[in-house]
């Protein structure tokens, strides 16, 4: 069971977009051409850190169209043809495939013929592709090849590509690079793209004299068509969803044929399964297929509808030494393992559907693949849980075995890609994290990782941020210890933790002890060591103050922590927190008071208290009023009230130097003359059944000043300036309430006596120039002092 990359290859790549220069418009007389974008060449290599020489740039393959005819002599001849897209801003001048072995033919970039070479060197195998003009946008490659393939030799030394079966035929198996030995692709997972696979096999009729000896050509994806000539017999596999070059397939042999329709948790998918009918036990076979349902229904159940177009099973006389999770229908040797089944299954999630971004990220394919082929096989078949296998695992071996040495993820050698750290100590990791975040919460974290990288690639880095995201837990250290140090981990802990709170009667009454009592069990498989719960006190503190704390309780604001003592297995621990409510309670309102773990492995029983209050209780809120305006005599001030405590009574009161102004009840006050020199509030008051009353007064106002008359103008004098006349001075538009006075003058003379509005004219006055001077009293307010114009001057009878 080798690891599964996605890739996108690209050996037949569409142009859309191509720019040749012979194609372009000339610019018209007097405009300048824009200079155009210098070509480059696309990287050799895709910048894998365990196979830096596999995979290229500068381009993303779409879609593969191979065409494959294989002879009984064991060679092809071949024309792959790549749809792919220029990713580099600039025009792709040079660009290459990953191609080992067989002979290259010839190689057309849309349509024109490119000039091509080969680069073999130790762990490199490229055809460098130069194509006629620069290309970007959409682009097709059409590489025609053949030969008879070889296989490819990985650096722990398995065999992989293109090998021959016992039995006389062919199969291609092809992680983590042995693609390359029989289609020139893009070899990295990073690439994913869609696949057409036409296989083409020697066929003899019935007819014939000789004794026929006809095969079958089976790949990923759906069986679209099959055509027969009088040689030849062509398969023709379609592929609609994403594939890695290293899950493509070609498997030719002398098969038994099944297909059916299988059933999954809503419809069905179809299957085609070959064995081959000679070597592998019909039994065994039978006995696969009859598993595929429910294994499938099972980890629907947890991941989300199957990914793949159809499924089955190959299965074949290889001597490679392994079965291997291609696309849609997974390669076994010999024999259907029930375990190995539901590994290779599982894979359609864990590493089809969702590929590695690099290899060294191979954890993520195999981990999960182990893991549920334990949890799957003893849910369906019997077994021992995940839990007894990973701990058992885990316990029994030694501090300074070899199984520690070699990181999960970021290791650096490609031998160790298909050693035990990707599988077991994968599989070991994931029931570490159920162990330490709970079983739904390992589960929402599987499932989310397919449901959002489903179809592309995905690394370590964006598992630790998902698993960081669904748990609301800070795993930098869990995740250091578990993939990336190279010793043994520490197992986690696994604890219940419960919130109990007691008061004196069902419900908590004013100035009565409340206690919170918080304990934990040790259900776990170690000893219970460093483990920390908190407890949210915010809405405790509003209705009560807390006792003295016990030893291992802090507080930090609104805060508690318990530092829970070390347990052993199935053993418990407590703590009481004492309390006393407030008197007068502060609100009717029930509150919450809840724990929750500060450390890892800890499942809530009752985490969460409500508790209710009976009175009596003050009134909440109860705002501060505010008052606006301007404190003179005559002006109006305005309160504003807040909000109060919903379905409260509120009275209102304004108050002169703390005294109540009679009938000032509202929240608008003119001020009065009475006032004057004082300072005003406003006072509110809150009622409300079985609360007590609360009044909340203003801050105080300036202090009142004199008021300003509004009407200002000055006095006229009316009638004729002659003795015996009378005059009458007249004051224009006066305030209401105002009382004037009036004094008669004649330049500097001023008649004392005179204080009358009228003046009846004497000879006395003759010759001289009259003027009246009104003055405008009003309580609280200024007076106003104004004088007429002088009249003409006086004239005798």
């Amino acid at each position: 069971m080798k690891p599964t990359t996605t890739t996108r290859s690209g050996i037949a790549i569409t142009i859309a977009g191509l720019v040749c220069s012979s194609l372009l418009l000339a610019p018209s007389p007097g405009t300048a051409a824009e200079p155009a974008t210098p070509a480059v060449a696309g990287a050799r290599t895709a910048g894998d850190t365990l196979f830096p020489h596999q995979g290229n740039g500068g381009y993303d393959v779409q879609h593969y169209d191979l065409a494959i005819a294989y002879a009984r002599n064991g060679s092809i001849q071949a024309t792959a043809t790549i749809d792919a897209q220029a990713t580099a801003e600039a025009p792709l001048s040079e660009f290459s495939l990953d191609l080992e072995g067989l002979t290259v033919s010839g190689v057309t970039v849309n349509g024109v013929a490119a000039t091509y070479t080969r680069v073999t060197e130790p762990d490199t195998f490229k055809l460098v592709v130069t194509p006629a003009t620069p290309v970007s946008g959409d682009f097709t490659t059409v590489v025609n090849y053949g030969g008879t393939p070889t296989s490819h030799t990985d650096p722990d030394g398995s065999t992989e590509g293109w090998t021959q079966t016992q039995s006389g035929g062919v199969v291609a198996l092809n992680e983590p690079v042995g693609a390359m030995t029989w289609f020139p692709n893009n070899n990295t997972p990073r690439d994913k793209a869609t696949f057409t696979t036409r296989l083409t096999v020697p066929f003899t009729p019935p007819e014939a004299d000789e004794v026929p000896i006809n095969q079958t050509a089976v790949s990923t994806g759906v069986l679209d068509e099959v055509t027969t000539t009088s040689s030849t017999r062509t398969f023709v596999w379609e592929q609609p969803n994403q594939q890695a070059p290293y899950l493509s397939l070609v498997a030719i042999g002398n098969y038994l044929t099944a297909t059916s329709d299988v059933p999954l948790s809503v419809g069905t998918t179809p299957e085609w399964s070959y064995a081959n009918a000679i070597i592998s036990p019909i039994s065994s076979f039978a006995t696969g297929r009859a598993k595929l349902s429910p294994i499938l229904k099972s980890l629907e159940a947890r991941y989300g509808t199957y990914p793949g177009s159809s499924t089955g099973l190959v299965v074949d006389s290889s001597t490679l030494g392994y079965a291997l999770e291609t696309q849609d229908r997974p390669y076994f040797e010999f024999t259907v393992g029930q375990n190995t089944l539901i590994h290779e299954l599982a894979h359609q999630w864990f590493g089809n559907a969702v590929s590695p971004s690099d290899w060294s990220d191979i954890w993520l394919n195999e981990g999960p693949a182990t893991y549920l082929a334990t949890q799957v096989e003893a849910e369906l078949y019997g077994g021992d849980s995940t839990e007894v296998t990973y701990y058992d695992l885990w316990e029994s071996t030694d501090e300074d075995d070899q199984f520690w040495d070699v990181p999960v993820a970021g290791f650096d050698d490609p031998a160790d890609l298909f050693g035990a750290p990707t599988y077991d100590r994968g599989a070991m990791t994931l029931e570490a994290m159920r162990t330490a975040l709970g079983t739904d919460v390992l589960d929402e974290i599987m499932a989310t990782w397919i449901e959002r990288f489903g179809g592309r690639d995905a690394s370590t880095a964006d598992w630790m941020e998902l698993s960081e995201e669904i748990s609301r837990q800070d795993l930098r250290l869990f995740f250091q210890d578990w993939l990336f140090d190279t010793d043994k981990p520490e197992w986690p802990s696994r604890w219940t933790l419960d919130l109990d709170v007691a008061t004196t009667g069902d419900v908590a009454s004013a100035d009565e002890p409340l206690s919170m009592t918080l304990s934990t069990t040790n259900t776990g498989k170690v000893v219970q060591s460093g483990m920390l719960a908190k407890i949210d006190i915010e809405a405790l503190l509003r209705q009560a103050r807390l006792g003295d704390l016990p030893d291992g309780v802090t507080r930090m604001r609104n805060t508690l922590t318990w530092r829970i003592p070390d347990s052993a297995l199935g053993k418990s621990a407590s703590v009481t927190i004492p309390a006393r409510t407030k008197l007068p309670l502060r609100s009717s309102e029930p509150i919450d008071i809840e724990t929750y773990a500060a450390t890892l492995g800890a499942t809530c029983g009752t985490c969460l208290r409500t508790v209710e209050f009976a009175g009596p209780f003050v009134l909440f809120p109860t705002p501060v009023p505010t008052v606006d305006g301007t404190t003179r005599v005559g002006k109006r001030l305005t309160a504003t009230v807040g909000d109060w405590a919903d379905g409260a009574t509120l009275d209102y009161e304004w108050r002169r130097d703390g005294d109540a102004i009679p009938g000032a009840r509202s929240t608008r006050y003119r001020v009065r003359a009475a006032d004057l020199g004082s300072r005003i509030t406003f006072a509110v008051t809150g009622s409300k059944p079985d609360f007590i009353p609360v009044a909340m007064v203003s801050d105080p106002t300036r202090v009142v000043t004199q008021g300003r008359q509004a009407r200002r103008k000055r006095p006229s004098i009316n009638g004729r300036p002659k003795v015996g006349r009378t005059l009458r001075a007249v004051v224009p538009g006066r305030d209401s309430g105002t009382t004037t006075s009036y004094r008669w003058s004649a330049g500097k003379k001023v008649y004392r006596a005179q204080t009358k509005p009228r003046l009846q004219l004497r000879p006395k006055h003759q010759g001289r120039r009259l003027e009246v001077t009104a003055t405008t009293t009003k309580p609280g307010f200024r007076s106003i002092t104004k004088s007429s114009k002088p009249t003409k001057r006086i004239r005798r009878r």
